[in-house]
């Protein structure tokens, strides 16, 4: 049988297609964060601007959960967004949300502000936590960073509506602003990768979803730049995988496996294709207190190419409300499913903040039962 000494080696086996002692078990974000601040006597508010507090934090996860992963930074989706001159409103134990955007108003690209990942916003802690915590975790867990896609901060940056609306009236613009967010982006993905601290880079794309835009939007303002910080990537650090993290019902799932990825970490593919194609309704199935027990996602076809699955125990329901061995079977059913194929078990996103220890625990369990 196969080895892994450390949860760093076991995610790497396992988004490679092979096998090791056991399943992988990835974390995601700030998972469970109530019970990792209350371990680290911090408010989530204060703890996301310390570097060296973001580090303990996934330390303490992992201690706590038993997972393979860490994450740095968590679920915040503003960071980029913060870089380029919004405003953030600040919570106690919830993630900064926009207060005032600099192009809700006006279509004015010099209105935005450079990113410099040394100086702007929480750029400078994110780079800081990621060498903290690789000094701290060594060689135990395979660390991830997180970068939010393109779209996802030009829509911050003008308002999703607002972008939307200059797919339609004004795509010039629309381009622009695109040009000018990757351009910022990309920087600051530099600077993550010169750490040397990541084994992956998850990018957070959850807007390329088929209830939001359509495929000629896709293929004409999100696929485009979205790729571009792929290359950039591949260019600085061939080694470092590349993972697309998509939590919408109905993701482009297979546009994304199309792309130049190793893995992809979602909650659901496109349950109406699954629906036509078996007669199943995944979707439905695997969000009710009962595991999912034909999971067609995470079965690829043949001809498909061998890009890991991350994922996909429902974050919501499950994990939320049902009881552990309802989690447990949940998971199961999942490596199950996944077969031969390569596969890291996982949420379909972040665990909330108030689900119970127990049941995040069944997670672990249910890896460490082996394939």
């Amino acid at each position: 049988m196969a080895t892994a000494s450390t949860g760093r080696e076991r995610m790497r086996r396992a988004l490679e297609g092979k096998r090791a002692d056991r399943p992988a078990l990835a974390y995601l974000f700030l998972g469970g964060a109530r019970h990792v601040l209350e371990r680290l006597g911090e408010r989530m508010h204060t703890a996301y601007r310390d570097p060296q507090l973001i580090a303990d934090a996934q330390m303490i996860a992992a201690e706590l959960f038993e997972h393979d992963s860490a994450m740095v930074p968590w679920g915040c989706l503003t960071i980029e967004a913060e870089a380029f001159g919004c405003r953030l409103r600040e919570y106690d134990d919830y993630y900064p949300q926009i207060a005032e955007r600099p192009l809700e108003e006006a279509a004015d690209l010099g209105l935005l502000d450079d990113p410099d990942p040394a100086q702007s916003g929480r750029m400078p802690l994110v780079v800081e936590a990621l060498t903290r915590l690789r000094e701290r975790a060594g060689d135990d867990l395979f660390i991830s960073a997180m970068v939010v896609s393109p779209f996802l901060v030009a829509a911050e940056l003008r308002g999703m509506a607002g972008l939307l609306m200059d797919f339609i009236r004004d795509p010039a613009f629309a381009e622009a602003l695109f040009e000018r967010v990757t351009e910022g982006t990309a920087r600051y993905l530099k600077a993550i990768l010169q750490t040397g601290a990541c084994d992956a880079v998850l990018f957070e794309n959850a807007g390329a979803t088929r209830d939001m835009i359509g495929p000629h939007h896709l293929a004409q303002f999100v696929r485009p730049y979205h790729d571009r910080l792929v290359a950039v990537m591949r260019s600085e650090a061939p080694d470092v995988f590349v993972i697309e993290h998509n939590c919408s019902d109905r993701p482009y799932f297979e546009e994304i496996l199309e792309s130049d990825v190793d893995a992809v970490s979602f909650a659901y593919v496109d349950e109406r294709s699954i629906q036509a194609k078996h007669g199943w309704d995944c979707h439905a199935a695997h969000t009710r207190a009962n595991a999912c027990s034909e999971r067609f996602c995470l079965r690829p076809s043949a001809e498909e190419s061998a890009i890991a699955r991350i994922g996909n125990v429902d974050h919501t329901q499950i994990i939320l409300s049902a009881k552990p061995d309802q989690v447990y079977r949940e998971a199961r059913a999942c490596i199950e499913n996944a077969g031969a194929s390569p596969f890291v078990l996982s949420t379909g996103c972040e665990i909330p903040f108030k689900a119970p220890i127990e049941n995040i625990r069944a997670l672990a369990r249910a890896a460490q039962a082996g394939y």
